[in-house]
C-alpha cells in the first residue's frame, strides 16, 4: 500500500474515533442529576407542545430524563393523541391527585354552565399545567352535574 494512502487511512480512523468518542462520552455530565418526569416537567413539555414548540419540548424531555434524541422525539410525538397518550392520563389524574382544588372545580363547572368553555379550558390549564389540547379534551367531557 502506498505510504500516502496509509497516512490518509490512519487520519480517517483517528477522526472517526474522536467523533465517536465525543458523541458517546462528550455529552454526559456526571455531576448533573436527572429529575425525571415530574409534574412540573410534564407541564412544561405539554405547554411547549401546545404552543407548537416541539423542539423545545424534546429538549426539556431530554434534559429531565437523559433519553436519547430518538426516544425523546418518539415520546413527544406520542405525547397527546385524543383519547390516549400520557398527556390525557396526566390531565385526568389531576382529579384523583388533588392538583385541582374544589374551588377550581366549582369555578370550571360554573364557566361551562355559563357557556364560557374557553375560559374554563384556560382555568383548567393554569390549575393543572395541562396543555391546551389536554384541557380541551377534559372540558369537552366535563360533567357539571357531579360534585367533583
Amino acid at each position: 500500500m502506498h505510504p500516502l494512502v496509509k497516512l490518509v487511512l490512519i487520519v480517517v480512523i483517528v477522526i472517526a474515533a474522536v467523533v465517536i468518542w465525543g458523541r458517546v462520552m462528550g455529552r454526559k455530565d456526571p455531576d448533573r442529576e436527572l429529575v425525571g418526569l415530574t409534574d412540573t416537567v410534564r407541564a412544561r413539555v405539554s405547554r411547549e407542545i401546545s404552543a407548537g414548540h416541539k423542539i423545545n419540548a424534546i429538549k426539556i424531555y431530554r434534559e429531565a430524563t437523559g433519553a436519547p434524541l430518538s426516544d425523546a422525539k418518539r415520546a413527544v410525538d406520542g405525547w397527546f393523541v385524543p383519547g390516549q397518550g400520557p398527556g390525557v392520563r396526566d390531565a385526568a389524574a389531576s382529579f384523583s391527585e388533588g392538583r385541582l382544588t374544589d374551588e377550581g372545580r366549582a369555578r370550571i363547572s360554573e364557566l361551562i354552565v355559563a357557556g364560557r368553555r374557553e375560559d374554563a379550558m384556560s382555568l383548567y390549564s393554569e390549575a393543572t399545567g395541562a396543555s391546551g389540547a389536554e384541557a380541551q379534551a377534559i372540558i369537552r367531557t366535563w360533567d357539571t352535574t357531579q360534585n367533583y
